[in-house]
């Protein structure tokens, strides 16, 4: 079996992956939702479980016996790679946390068996038709087109990597800043409430003003942040539900939200998208 005809296979499924996942999620939420987290329209985790899918169940002969394996191979896979993706990244792009026999929000035998019978579907659906096209191909043809989509596929991950490294740098560096702005205002707020202590009124309108200020300076910093975004950082920052560590979570669901609006603005003023940054 030639190298070139699995990749082919591998990126021809992550499309497959991509679409479902796509027209799945948006009719869900009734609005479009690229759930890709590269940018170009494909889910590596599919193509990478097709793959496998076809080399090591290939020749069990059983169908049951292929639908278990399948259904523990994507658990395994699955979990694998939330965990691998959340220790290097701190983010979170699927979370079972809501559905039943879920383990760690990573997955869940819901699921397992839904990619049980996924793994039917590949192997005895749309493998056959597959393997036409790979040997309809000439040879040539066949390793030119999996040296490009190779290159295109390496260049992504390597843009969205080092995006979601810097998503999650700017994120620190803003948590400084507010930390620092917030430590300076405590310390007059903590002087203030000392000499208003006999004065319940005076000191609970402090407190108030100090929280305002908290407030008001978090969402002056995310504002500013978002506005240093490029558009692949964007991209990146809205295909996560989220953020593992606290500060992280909190801070990136508020940068989510602006990034929103901005964007809902932007349309509705008629700016294009490569304007907003």
């Amino acid at each position: 079996m030639q190298v070139s005809a699995l990749f082919i296979w591998f990126i021809l499924y992550s499309i497959i992956g991509w679409v479902y996942e796509t027209v799945y999620c948006s009719i869900k939420s009734l609005k479009w939702d690229n759930r890709g987290i590269l940018m170009g329209p494909y889910c590596p985790i599919y193509g990478v479980g097709a793959v496998l899918d076809v080399l090591l169940c290939g020749g069990l002969g059983s169908g049951w016996a292929v639908f278990f394996a399948c259904m523990a191979g994507s658990a395994v896979l699955e979990y694998a790679t939330s965990y691998g993706m959340e220790r290097m990244f701190h983010a979170v792009w699927w979370d079972y946390s809501d559905l039943p026999l879920n383990l760690h929000g990573r997955i869940c035998l819901p699921c397992s068996v839904g990619f049980g019978v996924a793994g039917l579907v590949v192997l005895y659906g749309i493998q056959p038709f597959m393997v036409r096209v790979t040997d309809w191909m000439p040879r040539d043809i066949q390793e030119l087109a999996a040296l490009l989509f190779m290159a295109v596929f390496a260049a992504d991950c390597a843009l969205t990597a080092d995006s979601l490294t810097q998503i999650n740098e700017k994120l620190e560096a803003t948590m400084r800043e507010i930390d620092t702005q917030i430590a300076e205002k405590y310390e007059a707020w903590i002087e203030n409430s000392r000499q208003n202590l006999s004065d319940g009124l005076a000191a609970l309108k402090e407190k108030i003003s100090f929280d305002e200020f908290r407030e008001r300076r978090t969402k002056e910093e995310v504002g500013k942040t978002v506005s240093t975004l490029n558009w692949i950082q964007a991209r990146v920052l809205k295909s996560s539900i989220s953020f593992r560590l606290p500060a992280h979570k909190e801070l990136g669901s508020r940068m989510k939200n602006a990034l929103s609006f901005r964007r809902g603005k932007g349309k509705r003023e008629g700016i294009k998208g490569e304007d907003i940054k």
